[in-house]
């Protein structure tokens, strides 16, 4: 009986689970969290997050290993419910992995990590609502927004990003509804997408606007590495980015109509004539 629970207690040793894992990087997370957050409550989170999700569990380690710590290197809080990171599960060439979705929340607080901005935020732009811009030699590229009322059930045509810089100028994105639909990806069925739609329509137009600020290291960290499968590399202090899918290069189209196409689809359209 002694020789049997001996043999269970190696194979346990040899197979541990994913709370296993995640608990043994205690000492990297917190080399990484740099005291900002606490470590015991950041792993609760994680083993939180994992345990709600049985494909979580299945998911490659190296994949849910390296999302855990893309999120400790950006001090960003992991749980579904505070739109700052989410930790997904995605097939990729038949295998589970872990693939790490930076939130709304998320985008915002390591934008203003910059010194340089002062306050960042989103709004959508709903059906009904008077919205226009334009630019003139006074007040340069601007937007004049008129909500019809601030109901959240009328659907939405487009989303508007704004940064107030510590200079004083201010800068802002326009996304149209297509827009935001081209950049979402291709397994939105599953995940933030599907459950917090508006966030991350909100996290698109700030991930746009993101390319005209003035980034801080771990904003930049954090474009390169949202929504692509990180993995380990030389221990779990450094991580590797492989992007699943080509992302498209993004522009930002102020149109008249917020549902027309854009100059591109229009300049393809006119090659193929």
């Amino acid at each position: 009986m002694s020789k049997d629970l001996s043999t269970a207690a190696a194979a346990a040793k040899q197979q541990p689970t994913m709370k296993d894992l995640v608990e043994a990087q205690l000492p990297a997370i917190e080399r990484q969290l740099g005291g900002a957050m606490n470590s015991d409550a950041f792993v609760r989170a994680v083993l939180s997050e994992i345990g709600k999700s049985p494909a979580l569990m299945q998911a490659d380690p190296k994949t849910l290993l390296g999302g855990v710590m893309l999120a400790a290197q950006l001090r960003l809080e992991i749980g579904s419910g505070l739109g700052e990171f989410y930790l997904t599960p995605r097939k990729d060439h038949g295998q589970q992995i872990c693939l790490p979705i930076i939130g709304y929340q998320g985008f915002i607080k390591l934008a203003l990590r910059s010194e340089f901005v002062t306050n960042v935020q989103a709004f959508l732009v709903r059906q009904g609502d008077d919205f226009s811009y334009g630019a003139n030699a006074e007040r340069g590229m601007f937007y004049d927004w008129t909500p019809l009322d601030f109901e959240e059930e009328r659907p939405w045509i487009g989303v508007v990003a704004t940064a107030r810089m510590k200079s004083g100028g201010t800068t802002w994105v326009y996304l149209t509804r297509a827009q935001v639909m081209r950049r979402r990806p291709a397994y939105w069925d599953k995940g933030p997408w599907k459950t917090d739609e508006p966030e991350m329509v909100k996290k698109t137009a700030v991930r746009a606007l993101a390319k005209f600020l003035p980034k801080s290291t771990d904003l930049g960290r954090a474009l390169e590495a949202d929504e692509a499968k990180v993995q380990t590399l030389k221990g779990l202090d450094e991580v590797e980015v492989t992007r699943l899918d080509d992302d498209a290069d993004t522009y930002v189209v102020q149109e008249q109509d917020p549902m027309s196409r854009t100059p591109e689809e229009l300049a393809e359209k006119e090659a193929g004539r």
